[in-house]
């Protein structure tokens, strides 16, 4: 249905990108043509997807890890992918519970 590089030139971040829903997207985006950073706060799972999707559709994957409920650690995370060039897209994928909300 889709051009195969219609999303060539793209650089987009999926947050919670290393597995299920995240992944699943992450995987579409780097089929067609963009550049995918993943981040969640398993490095290791982060690392292993990025690789596992590399290994099917090639092109690159940058696995981050981080836990969106630090602001510091994300605009860590943020400075670093800016290194290389902006960002064009984001999907905010990951859900998180901050230990400071309260509990219903």
């Amino acid at each position: 249905m889709f051009t195969q590089n219609l999303l060539a030139g793209r650089r987009i971040l999926v947050t919670g990108g290393g597995t299920g829903l995240g992944k699943s997207m992450a995987s579409r985006f780097l089929e067609l043509g963009a550049e995918v950073h993943i981040c969640g706060r398993r490095k290791s799972v982060c690392d292993e997807t990025a690789t596992e999707l590399m290994d099917a559709y090639g092109g690159r994957v940058v696995s981050h890890g981080v836990d969106i409920r630090n602001a510091l650690a994300v605009d860590e995370m943020i400075q670093a992918i800016f290194t290389d060039g902006p960002l064009t897209d984001l999907i905010n994928n990951a859900a998180a519970i901050s230990s400071r909300a309260p509990r219903i």
